[in-house]
Formats: C-alpha cells, structure tokens, sequence
C-alpha cells in the first residue's frame, strides 16, 4: 500500500523548505538570500561520486573494452555505477571486471533499434524474463516511456516483473507517464532519468507527491554553471536533499571520455553546499536506493523475497516460504508459514512487535486466517505461521513493525496460482 509522507512538526526545516518551494511555484526572495548565504563544503579530500546513469551498449564494449572502461571510472573516483547497456551483454562484461563497483540494471532493450520501439514489441517480454531468471539486478532500465505508451502490454508487463523482482523502474519518461507507472505500482520505486527534463520548479511539484520517487540529474547542465548552483535547482536540492543523483550518461562509446570531467565538474558545484547535502546528492542518495551496505545486502540473503515501506529505503523484511529451500511461491488453499528477516536487524538483538497479514487490494479483502509471529534465535529474525490464501490472484504480503521511531508498514506484491 502507498503511504502518503508521515507529517513533520511545523518547525522543521526541510518541511518549511518544500512549502517554500511549492507556494509559488519557484524561488522566494528567502529562498534566494538562503542560497546565497549558504556555507561552503568542507568535505575533505576529492569527494566520492556515486554516477546513477551509466550506459555500456555493444558499441562501447568494442571501442571501450572492460579493463579500459573500469579504469576511466576509478580514474574519476567513483564509488559507484548503475549501468545498463543494449543488449545486456555490456552490464554484465563490466560487472565481471569490477563487481565491487558495478551496481546492474536490466534495460529492456536489444539492441539500440529497440529504443523507439520496444513498447510495441513482444519479444522484448520474453528477452527480459530470460534475463532475469539468469541475472541478478537493482533495477530496470533506463527506458523511453511517454504519456499513454505507459499503459501498453509491454510496459504494464516490464512493471508487473519489476515489482515481482523488486526491483528499480529507472524511467526516462514525462510526468504522466511517472504518475501512470505509480498508478500501476503504488509502492514502486521510480528513479526519474535527468529528472524528465523539466523545470525544478515542476520537479519539485511531482517529488512532493511522490515520496518514492527519486531524481538524477544526467544530461543536463541548468543546475549548475561554472561551479555554481543555480538558485531554483538548490532550493529543490535543499527541500528534498535526500532525493536527488548525478549521472553522467554515456549514451555514445565517446562520452565514457566524460565521466572524469563530469566528476570533476560535480565536485566544484557540490562543494558550494552544505557538507552533508553535498553528500547526499554526490554519492550518499545513490547508495541507498541502489546498493546499500554489504552488510544489509547480506541480511537475509537465504530469503528470496523483500517487502518494502514508502519513503524508507534503508530498512526491509527479507521473507521466503518456511521450509529448507524458502521458496518464493506462495502456496494456496493450504496452510503454510513464513520465516522473515529484519534487515538491517535490531541493535542489540532486541526482539520487535511483529504482525504479518495478507490482502488482495483489487478485491479489498484479506485471509480469513489470523497468523501467529514468534521470534527465532537468530537477531531479527522471526516465524510467522497460520497464513492460508483462499483464491488466485495478485496478494499483498503485510508486515507490520513496531519500531522504537514508530509504526512501519512494509508490503509486497505477489502473484498466486
């Protein structure tokens, strides 16, 4: 289920920013003085950068070979890429040569033919099931996706498998097609490509009504000119500082010559922030929606399937069928339990409330079972059992935490036959 943003005392700032921001659709003179007063960076040292719009198609692999290409990254001080590449071959060549680097994305496109086309072609469906069932991936994307083509049988399917992977929509789309593909996925995660081209006044306008919905900035120059920050693009950067990326897009083999000066760039303009909003925007954003620690990552990592809260990107339940292989499909017209994971898991070990649920939202109704949650010895760590879904369909798993900052919902979607 989508959760609209838990309300904020009146006094705080970040809150006070988005209403100046929305009030008049731009800058108020405030807004202005606030920007021009603002403190330089004092990051130490050459900041980290985070590039979130990383393309390696055939082209590239062949003039850009993988030594080469991972090279001109860790040459630009990346700490990290999502990258995509048509066909899939690229992604996976560069994330052979430097895994710890690489974060994969899945685009939907098999050759560079099929970006004004893929929308209406069916093989592009099965390309991507194939792909999937032999690769592991962060997200989906980058596509081409405008107004009603959203709607399509191929998008509605690359969503639906998204949502059943978990994974990122990485949209390079207008606004309706990004309030088209959260009407479709309420609870998805969309990474909006070069933040739809629109004014900073319109983006801040779509980030306000959708707190899963994240911003990169690649391909484009309007938010910062000779090492400044313009003062529309820094008020949405300081009422939404934990939502915004860089990217550098290297939609041609030429452009991976770019990534080193479009870091060096970056740094100049950033460094004009706040340290910790300089940061968030530089590296720290891209992190945690697109490759969270080691550590989270590998907690529950024997459970196949993930719930997910709006707006909380840093924490997630791990979950899997109660059995030796966890399985992912959940069974129906029989009883059966879950076993669950808190990532990350509580300080200390302490043990959580814990309720687990299940609901068809199309249908509007849940089990006719109530299920019983106990905690496991491992941290975190619980058994939900007496879940029984009674008919076919598409069933949202409901997780319910008690948390020491308040209550969390986390959810996930599946299909069940």
């Amino acid at each position: 289920m989508s959760k609209n943003p838990p309300s904020a005392d009146a006094d705080d700032p970040v809150v006070l920013r988005r209403r100046q921001v929305l009030a008049m659709l731009g800058l108020t003179a405030a807004a202005t003085a606030k920007a021009a007063r603002a403190s330089p960076s004092t990051v130490a040292g050459r900041m980290p950068i985070f590039d979130a719009h990383v393309h390696y198609s055939h082209d590239a692999v062949e003039l850009v070979p993988p030594a080469q290409a991972t090279q001109l990254l860790r040459d630009a001080g990346l700490k990290g890429a999502l990258v995509s590449s048509s066909d899939d071959r690229g992604t996976q060549l560069l994330l052979a040569e430097a895994p710890d680097l690489i974060v994969p994305e899945l685009r939907p496109y098999r050759s560079r033919a099929d970006t004004s086309g893929w929308v209406q072609t069916p093989e592009v469906v099965s390309y991507m099931e194939e792909r999937l069932r032999r690769h592991r991936y962060v997200g989906v994307g980058e596509f081409h996706l405008y107004g009603e083509q959203a709607e399509l049988a191929v998008p509605r399917r690359m969503v639906a498998l998204a949502r059943e992977h978990g994974l990122v929509l990485h949209a390079h789309s207008d606004i309706d097609a990004v309030e088209r593909l959260f009407r479709q996925w309420p609870d998805a995660r969309v990474l909006w490509a070069h933040s739809g081209f629109e004014r900073p006044q319109a983006v801040a306008e779509v980030l306000q009504r959708h707190p899963r919905l994240w911003c990169d900035l690649a391909y484009r120059s309007d938010h910062a000119a000779a090492g400044q920050v313009d003062p529309d693009w820094r008020a949405a950067f300081e009422a939404w500082p934990d939502r915004f990326m860089l990217g550098s897009d290297t939609f041609t083999p030429e452009r991976w010559h770019f990534i080193g000066p479009h870091a060096t760039g970056a740094r100049e303009w950033l460094a004009t922030l706040p340290p910790t909003l300089a940061d968030n925007i530089g590296w720290r954003n891209a992190q945690t929606l697109l490759r969270p620690p080691a550590s989270a990552a590998a907690c529950g990592g024997d459970l196949p399937l993930r719930a997910t809260a709006a707006g909380k990107p840093d924490i997630e339940v791990a979950f899997g069928v109660a059995g030796s292989a966890h399985a992912e499909r959940l069974p129906m017209n029989r009883h059966f339990a879950l076993e669950l994971q808190v990532c990350p898991a509580p300080a200390g070990g302490a043990p959580l409330a814990m309720k687990v649920d299940a609901d068809m939202p199309a249908h509007r109704h849940g089990m006719n079972y109530r299920s019983t949650v106990k905690p496991l010895a491992t941290p975190g760590r619980y058994r939900a059992e007496g879940l029984l879904l009674h008919m076919p369909g598409r069933w949202r798993v409901i997780v319910d935490l008690a948390l020491p900052g308040g209550p969390l919902r986390l959810t996930r979607e599946l299909d069940v036959s």
